[in-house]
């Protein structure tokens, strides 16, 4: 999923409503990210080394899955897979699927400022397009934080973050912490919202300070039929 595509991890900052019919319009088929297949998946890359060897019985959270398609490649990799979604009906709609797919995924309603899981829980978690999303009184290291707080130490982040020139970001509305309140979304469901930004790999590392360091940081720039998506993705470490 792309920074224009998947739903923000806080239940107060989305019309929760509008992210479901979305996603029963707009079927993925389960299709996997291609950042996130390359990044947990992929080759051998100058500047990101992931021991795979580490992932059968690892405990990771999806957070905010959006429509669960990167649940099977997590499945597949030999994680334990826990993930969550912003509400109820979403919640309900995910395990019907897991049901019909013969996924073993735990599912939880929850937002990215009050994850409902014990602190130093998780081995990784994966942030598809979501934990930048954040309410309007919401500050960006409430969000780290509590990221962190269910990381555990040595504990591995997988996530990304739009640049300025993300296609949902154009002519919306500049805040002094770097964020951004949307105003022209090409799907027309988070016009008011706001985004974390980060205008460079330098900007990635300290919005991470100090509870997680970067072990490797990319940039996906591209340009589907004219919509432009462009993001720092990233893996970076629990201190």
């Amino acid at each position: 999923m792309s920074a224009n595509e998947c739903p923000p991890g806080s239940a107060n900052a989305l019309n929760a409503k509008g992210w479901h019919g979305f996603y029963q319009t707009r079927h993925s088929g389960r299709f996997p990210t291609e950042w996130v297949v390359r990044t947990l998946a992929g080759g051998n890359y100058p500047g990101l080394k992931i021991d795979k060897l580490k992932y059968r019985g690892a405990r990771v959270l999806d957070l905010s899955c959006g429509d669960g398609r990167n649940l099977p490649l997590l499945l597949h990799l030999g994680f334990e897979v826990h993930a969550t979604e912003i509400s109820a009906v979403m919640i309900a709609d995910l395990e019907q699927i897991a049901r019909e797919q013969d996924w073993n995924v735990s599912f939880k309603a929850s937002r990215n400022t009050e994850l409902l899981y014990p602190t130093a829980f998780f081995d990784y978690v994966l942030s598809c397009s979501s934990f930048y999303y954040m309410d309007s009184n919401t500050a960006w290291e409430e969000v780290v934080g509590e990221l962190a707080r269910v990381v555990r130490p040595g504990g591995i982040l997988v996530a990304n973050l739009p640049d300025p020139d993300n296609a949902v970001l154009s002519g919306g509305d500049a805040l002094p912490d770097g964020s951004m309140i949307i105003r022209n979304d090409p799907f027309n469901l988070r016009n008011g919202l706001r985004f974390m930004v980060a205008s460079s790999r330098d900007d990635v590392a300290r919005l991470l300070s100090p509870s997680f360091v970067p072990l490797g940081i990319g940039h996906q720039n591209d340009d589907f039929y004219g919509l432009k998506v462009s993001a720092y993705i990233f893996v970076a470490q629990r201190v």
